[in-house]
């Protein structure tokens, strides 16, 4: 049940205090994120993203949110010649992301909440059949942070205006940061799929843009039970952005090194 509730709202502008409708103060449902290393040229990868939309069938797609950052070393150039693909998923913001979750150790691969499994040199997790079983236990684990987004799209203009509100559950300290991104969905182009080229594959969960560095925004205000942290950003979509199929994520990780766990992420619609 959604209500007004008073509150001090502090925001990358300054602090006021003012009502915003937001859910009750409890931290809300835990979401998991996955963060997919893939790349057009990686055959063994639309297994992993098939596996994905599996699980994202089972949690529900508001639960389970998932990024594909198209930064498998040696994979992810773009075809050229007969099989020439549209577009290029790489960024440099999207490289220089795969490069501070962790070590590209093969594909599949995936960090799931960031979460550290014991032995592992990387928090990009392979092979692909140990991601439910990480899944499932980040969906039990105990979560301390609620996360609230809302967007606000220009089709004109192609502005997108983004607030997120971070609630705390409980009072949090240490380095913490915001991350937000944008992804894009069903965009169909080649890929090579168990060795056999594709070229009307639908990629989805394309990271498209890092919004925040990629490292994260650290926040700096108290997390602290009972206030809500206001941030907010505007970004222009580039025109050849289908914005129907786009969305934004944001998500709250610690900045620790090796520590980066994910405490909670939301995602939201352009459209």
């Amino acid at each position: 049940m959604k209500k007004l509730l008073p509150f001090l709202a502090l925001s990358l502008f300054g602090c006021e205090e003012k009502k915003i409708e937001i859910p009750d103060l409890s931290v809300g449902n835990h979401r998991v994120l996955v963060e997919e290393i893939t790349g057009v040229r990686c055959s063994n990868c639309p297994e992993g993203s098939r596996l994905l939309t599996d699980l994202q069938e089972t949690y529900g797609k508001e639960n389970l949110i998932v990024i594909s950052i198209h930064e498998a070393p040696d994979f992810s150039a773009p075809y050229t010649g007969s099989y020439a693909n549209k577009y290029d998923f790489r960024t440099p913001e999207g490289k220089e992301l795969a490069d501070y979750i962790g070590v590209f150790e093969g594909a599949p691969s995936a960090a799931v909440d960031r979460f550290e499994t014991p032995n592992a040199t990387s928090l990009f997790v392979v092979p692909h059949t140990e991601w439910p079983g990480l899944i499932a236990s980040e969906f039990a684990r105990d979560h301390e942070l609620g996360l609230f987004m809302t967007t606000d799209f220009n089709k004109l203009e192609r502005d997108l205006d983004i607030q997120v509100n971070i609630a705390p559950g409980k009072t949090l300290s240490g380095d913490l940061r915001l991350m937000v991104v944008i992804t894009q969905d069903s965009i169909m182009d080649v890929q090579n799929d168990d060795n056999v080229i594709v070229k009307d594959y639908v990629h989805r969960h394309v990271l498209r843009d890092v919004v925040t560095r990629p490292s994260g925004d650290q926040i700096n205000e108290s997390l602290t039970a009972g206030t809500v942290i206001s941030k907010n950003y505007r970004v222009k979509l580039p025109e050849a952005w289908d914005a129907k199929h786009c969305s934004v994520v944001a998500y709250v990780h610690r900045g620790g090194d090796p520590v980066k766990d994910v405490l909670q992420a939301v995602e939201e619609h352009v459209e």
